[in-house]
């Protein structure tokens, strides 16, 4: 008896050691496959370029996009952590009506049809992943979150007192339509709430996506928008894209004014200047907070008097990124 309990006892320690060595051997294959990581913030260039009108068939996947990404701990804002890690299940972007011709057809299948914010990562990780997934630079995607929050995934705004346009949840008027690092609106996207508002990889995806579909020229109700004397919407225009992407109008308003003109001349100027790599950059939250607001609303008051204004307790810092800027 005592040798068969002997027996049954080493049955299991045999298992054991075999499944210890099974482990042993995964985990070697996950830490020789794993990203190297650093701390080292995107290079002044960048790493990614705009691919050519026509690329759209040839994208990457997410998840070729994902292995196209630098790795880095480097997180000016960790405040985004939470929703740097949200994923959606899946998106159900509504689907654009053919009849209306205000869209390509191919804009369903190749722009909302792909759009899913699965990625997670550092906040740069996040748009270099979008920029790869939709073969735009990823210093445009920097630029763009720059100008819209700061980098801050937590940002909404464009409020309305049109209780139909509401999102879920939020009763009280006005209510924030716009959500998000690259401030996605919510009536433009029918079906990306609550995930442009919860999840950084789901608001950067429809970026890039809008990017690339407007680039393709693919955006067709852009030809009855903008300032005609500009020309007229075609493919081809990135920077026409990102001014559109704020104004929702073609070249439009004065170049010193409001509108998506002043909007893409403030936008390569920020792409040249890259305030990202700043070292005060992420130095507190209301620093690139309020670095944005001057932007976003051309405010071209002293540095020192919006300082004033905000009565920012990191005032010093918050002075001298601003007259860097």
């Amino acid at each position: 008896m005592l040798n068969q309990a002997a027996g049954r006892a080493r049955v299991p320690a045999a298992l054991l050691s075999v499944a210890v060595a099974a482990l042993g051997v995964t985990l070697a294959l996950f830490l020789s496959h794993r990203p190297s990581l650093s701390n080292q913030s995107p290079p002044r260039g960048g790493y990614l370029r705009l691919l050519p009108v026509g690329s759209f068939a040839s994208l990457p996947s997410d998840t070729r996009a994902a292995a196209e990404v630098h790795w880095s701990s480097w997180e000016p804002w960790p405040g985004n952590a939470r929703y740097n890690h949200t994923m959606p299940a899946r998106l159900n972007l509504w689907r654009k009506s053919v009849r209306d011709r205000a869209y390509d057809p191919r804009w369903n299948k190749y722009i909302l049809g792909r759009i899913t914010g699965h990625f997670k990562g550092t906040t740069d990780e996040i748009f270099q992943w979008a920029a790869a997934k939709w073969g735009i630079p990823d210093n445009l995607i920097r630029t763009i979150a720059y100008m819209e929050s700061g980098w801050r995934q937590s940002n909404h705004g464009d409020y309305t007192y049109a209780r139909r346009k509401c999102p879920p949840g939020y009763q009280r008027l006005p209510c924030p339509v716009t959500f998000g690092i690259v401030g996605v609106n919510s009536t433009s996207w029918p079906g990306i709430f609550p995930w442009n508002r919860d999840s950084t990889a789901a608001a950067a995806d429809v970026l890039g996506g809008w990017l690339r579909g407007c680039y393709e020229g693919w955006t067709w109700w852009l030809r009855q928008h903008g300032n005609r004397s500009r020309g007229v919407y075609h493919a081809g225009d990135i920077w026409g894209c990102v001014g559109a992407w704020f104004s929702g109008n073609w070249h439009d308003g004065p170049a010193n004014g409001h509108g998506g003109e002043n909007y893409e001349l403030r936008a390569q100027y920020w792409e040249k200047v890259r305030p990202w790599l700043h070292p005060l950059f992420g130095a507190g939250s209301l620093v690139a907070g309020l670095a944005s607001a001057r932007i976003r609303h051309n405010d071209e008051r002293p540095a020192c008097l919006l300082v004033q204004l905000a009565g920012l307790r990191a005032a010093p810092a918050a002075r001298a990124i601003l007259d860097q800027l």
